[in-house]
């Protein structure tokens, strides 16, 4: 009898279970994968309570959590375990004293009755954290330890912002040829320094300076709005501008600015038509002058005062034009910065250089009314 061949045995090859092995590993990793949704930031003011959003987004109720935990990385990169929660033990914070803790889940753990969390609300990992301070800024990792998917976090970072206070004023100055502070603007307490600027019709400079705020980690900026203070800029209106990332809009403040100048001196009511005999002239002496003046002096250049004449304060009343009217008057004005003066040149006319009449163009009416009408005229 024929015997048959032996056959070799079958080798099949060793990278085919393992590929189907992996590939089976990646489908059922796949199915129960699970993400942790949380805010890349979140901003909270100093002294205040700021919460940090963090919630588990699964496929389906097969995920069991077994642990929620809050890992905290300060601004020396030093990494620490804040907050826990345990499905059968509850809530654990790293605080200094038993019930001065400053962090709480504002869900998980909070059904009445029970210390325990439900499943949905392990889900919902949200911690509170209350009088924020500058040390309590960094990230923030919330941490899911879960079956059979394993761990899952999402990381969100806290900044501890201020709003500062604002006040502007102005700084009264008195006239100079050099550059002075002529009103100042602070923004106290901000975190971060809040931005100052300045509108203004003058040519002017800001000078900036900064301190540290009333609370640990705020700065106060102060801002200092300089120009040479001339008398034209006196009462002109300059705006603060403060910007903050804590403001819906800039905060405008408005400042008037105040510059104490001498008086400024001028004479008004010569006509160019005194002549001898004329009665009741005057001249006003015309004073722009921050303070409101003191005294008033009228005087003349000749040094002799004409007898006629009469001073009464800013006017100087003429009762009868006579030759010693013939003059330069001067008008010395003072205020509580200096002095000022004004001369005016007064020349008298001859009689024979009295202005005339003559004839003027009458309206048909006024002819009927009067014979002729008449004007002043100057010869």
């Amino acid at each position: 009898m024929a015997r048959a061949a032996a056959l070799p045995p079958s080798r099949s090859s060793p990278t085919l279970p393992l590929l189907s092995l992996l590939l089976l590993l990646l489908r059922e990793t796949g199915a129960q994968d699970v993400q942790v949704r949380v805010p890349p930031e979140v901003r909270g003011h100093l002294g205040g309570t700021v919460q940090l959003p963090c919630h588990l987004l699964s496929p389906g109720p097969e995920v069991r959590v077994s642990q929620v935990t809050w890992l905290h990385v300060d601004a020396a990169g030093v990494s620490k375990s804040v907050a826990a929660f345990h499905p059968s033990y509850g809530p654990s914070f790293r605080g200094p004293k038993p019930g001065e803790e400053r962090l709480s889940f504002v869900t998980a753990g909070q059904s009445p009755g029970t210390r325990q969390g439900t499943e949905m609300e392990l889900r919902d990992a949200t911690l509170a954290l209350r009088g924020l301070t500058v040390e309590d800024e960094g990230n923030y990792t919330c941490e899911f330890a879960t079956f059979p998917s394993g761990t899952s976090r999402g990381v969100t970072w806290l900044r501890a912002i201020a709003q500062p206070q604002n006040h502007a004023e102005t700084q009264e100055v008195t006239l100079s040829l050099e550059p002075v502070p002529v009103a100042r603007c602070v923004s106290e307490g901000g975190r971060p320094p809040a931005r100052i600027s300045w509108f203004s019709p003058l040519d002017g400079e800001a000078k900036e300076s900064q301190m540290s705020g009333p609370v640990p980690g705020t700065v106060t900026i102060t801002s200092r709005f300089t120009l040479v203070p001339l008398s034209r800029a006196d009462g002109v209106k300059v705006t603060c501008k403060v910007e903050h990332e804590s403001f819906e809009e800039p905060i405008l403040l408005p400042i008037t600015l105040s510059v104490r100048y001498p008086p400024e001196v001028s004479i008004s009511g010569y006509d160019d038509n005194w002549y001898l005999g004329r009665s009741e002239a005057t001249l006003s002496c015309d004073v722009r002058s921050k303070p409101e003046p003191t005294g008033y002096d009228w005087s003349t250049t000749a040094g002799v005062f004409p007898a006629s004449a009469v001073a009464q304060g800013p006017q100087l009343i003429i009762h009868s034009v006579d030759r010693l009217v013939n003059t330069t008057f001067i008008c010395t004005v003072t205020n509580a910065v200096g002095t000022g003066r004004a001369e005016q040149v007064v020349l008298v006319r001859d009689p024979d250089n009295e202005p005339q009449r003559r004839p003027q163009r009458c309206t048909p009416a006024e002819t009927l009314q009067k014979p002729c009408c008449f004007q002043r005229i100057v010869i």
